[in-house]
């Protein structure tokens, strides 16, 4: 999912400018969006059973009429929030102000605001570069994006891997590990490209996180389309192998030195 972060003070457009780009990222693919909201607070109707739910503590309380449904969750972070949009398989999604966040951002106005990569920008602007905002996956994001992607005609099974941090490795301890080396992203590519060759493949989608991720946190996520279970098997061992061995090792060895 494809973050497009737009912040700016009030007053500058913000509003008008999603308003007209939502219709254009649609055309591609679809969309959400998330608000920060400031003080102001979401109000819930007073008496309708699913304010009733949500406030007797359902972690999501959802209502559904006949042209939408409307969900109230509980979680209240901007992680969250987009952890709830990927896993429903969006390509997009607008986030509007949380001006604080390292996402790079489109700036209106003259606030000043760090990872700024576009200033005052038009529509058409925004959609040429959209190769230079921040992607942001989940495991269930991936698979359901890769399967949207892909003629599942022949299709026999979708294979998935996702990787974390291991705390204890034989008596080991790690507390984090920090992945920027600035050729994963070219290392990633480089395997879903030959494992879209190997006979039987019909689709490979690899995401490998950036930062410091402590233990349990998600470092990757694989998903492989195939026409058979084993295809499958074989090419998800290799691709993990690879990366273990150029990244992961190599980084691991770079610590030691």
């Amino acid at each position: 999912m494809k973050i497009i972060h737009i912040a700016g003070n009030s007053g500058t457009g913000k509003t008008t400018l999603i308003q007209e780009l939502i219709p254009e990222l649609v055309k591609q693919g679809t969309v959400g969006t998330v608000k920060h909201l400031g003080e102001h607070v979401v109000a819930l109707e007073e008496g309708k059973d699913t304010t009733i739910h949500f406030r007797s503590g359902a972690s999501v309380a959802v209502g559904i009429d006949h042209e939408k449904a409307l969900a109230a969750i509980h979680k209240n972070d901007l992680t969250s929030a987009l952890t709830f949009l990927c896993d429903a398989g969006l390509r997009y999604c607008i986030v509007e102000s949380f001006k604080s966040h390292p996402f790079p951002k489109v700036v209106l106005g003259d606030a000043d605001l760090e990872n700024c990569i576009l200033h005052d920008p038009s529509v058409t602007e925004i959609l040429a570069a959209l190769d230079q905002f921040e992607d942001f996956y989940t495991m269930q994001g991936l698979i359901t994006e890769t399967k949207a992607s892909t003629d599942l005609s022949r299709a026999g099974c979708i294979l998935s891997f996702n990787g974390f941090v291991r705390e204890n490795t034989d008596g080991e301890i790690t507390e984090f590990l920090e992945f920027n080396d600035p050729s994963m992203d070219a290392l990633t590519d480089s395997i879903e490209e030959d494992m879209r060759k190997v006979p039987g493949i019909l689709a490979a989608r690899f995401y490998h996180r950036k930062g410091r991720f402590y233990a349990g946190e998600d470092l990757t996520y694989f998903a492989i389309v195939a026409e058979h279970r084993f295809e499958a098997f074989d090419a998800m061992a290799e691709a993990i192998d690879r990366l273990k061995n150029d990244l992961h090792n190599k980084g691991k060895k770079l610590e030691e030195c």
